[in-house]
């Protein structure tokens, strides 16, 4: 699942962007540094009431739609209290638009942001530790989906658990699904074995688990779960014509399924009690779900890293 994260964060650095505001948070739109109910109050009160613009309009983007409008105040409010997916990167800490392609900008940037424009990214020479981990800290996305029905679970031979249930009026990302958060990935470049290391820790707050107890009638629980793992992903290496250790390809990623922790709490009666005795059964569906997310980009990343030399030629 972190490996996915990671996947997308290196395909979208590769190609070099454009940005000429300041960093900011998405969704900010008073500057001060949070995303809360005080922002969309204040955007509303610079669209309408002919407030001060505090001077980042990308912050008051929310939905990244290339305008700062109306639908950005309804977008932070449906995140902050009806489960509306959260606002695109960067978010949750500061960031530079990855999307800087309207003509929005930032002059102003929001407490603990940096003012110095963000200027011109350009494609790593090399690969390196440094390299991945400021990828991550810049383009990691906060949110993976798992996509609805994502998988009926027998947890007793009387009692089956269906995960993110079709027919709830459920969101991720714009599409139906039940959205899981990360909250922390990082990324280790192990040479001596040929892999990349991805360690990631995240969470789901209110995902729907369907249960049929086999006693009649079906029990919907609210579950929260908060997990960590290390994802593994192998590549191959060779020389160019001038004889540097370049990378050739990356081979299908693998879970380390050992390292997976995961604490499941279940509300909505006796029956959801019960599935938190029942924790363990769900590891192999979240792994499913996070190495499907990420093998997804392995054609894409093999396409932007393949030929890439190494920055270090004395491994």
């Amino acid at each position: 699942m972190r490996m996915k994260v990671v996947l997308v964060f290196i395909v979208s650095m590769l190609g070099a962007w454009q940005a000429q505001s300041a960093q900011f948070i998405r969704g900010d739109s008073n500057l001060d540094g949070q995303v809360d109910i005080s922002d969309p109050v204040a955007l509303l009160g610079i669209l309408f009431l002919g407030n001060e613009d505090p001077g980042c309009a990308d912050a008051q983007d929310a939905n990244d739609s290339g305008e700062a409008d109306i639908s950005d105040a309804i977008f932070t409010l449906a995140y902050l209290f009806s489960g509306g997916r959260m606002p695109p990167p960067p978010f949750g800490e500061c960031g530079c638009d990855e999307t800087d392609d309207d003509a929005l900008d930032c002059q102003t940037a929001p407490e603990g942001c940096s003012a110095d424009p963000c200027g011109i990214v350009e494609p790593p020479q090399c690969i390196d530790q440094e390299f991945l981990t400021e990828m991550i800290r810049r383009e990691v996305p906060p949110t993976i989906c798992i996509a609805p029905d994502a998988a009926v679970i027998e947890v007793t031979d009387t009692m089956t658990a269906t995960v993110c249930p079709a027919d709830e009026d459920t969101m991720c990302e714009g599409e139906p699904g039940c959205p899981v958060a990360v909250t922390e990935i990082t990324a280790e470049l192990d040479m001596d074995n040929e892999r990349l290391i991805g360690h990631m820790e995240g969470n789901v707050r209110g995902l729907t688990i369907r249960v049929d107890s086999g006693f009649g009638g079906d029990t919907d629980c609210q579950v929260d779960i908060d997990f960590s793992g290390d994802m593994i992903v192998p590549f191959v290496t060779g020389f160019d014509d001038e004889d540097n250790l370049i990378l050739v390809e990356i081979l299908p990623i693998e879970f380390d399924r050992d390292s997976v922790v995961i604490e499941l709490d279940a509300r909505g009666g006796f029956i959801c009690s019960l599935l938190a005795g029942f924790q363990d059964l769900f590891v192999e569906d979240l792994i499913g779900q996070l190495e499907m997310a990420a093998g997804d980009l392995l054609f894409g990343l093999n396409v932007e890293l393949a030929g890439l030399p190494f920055c270090d030629q004395d491994f």
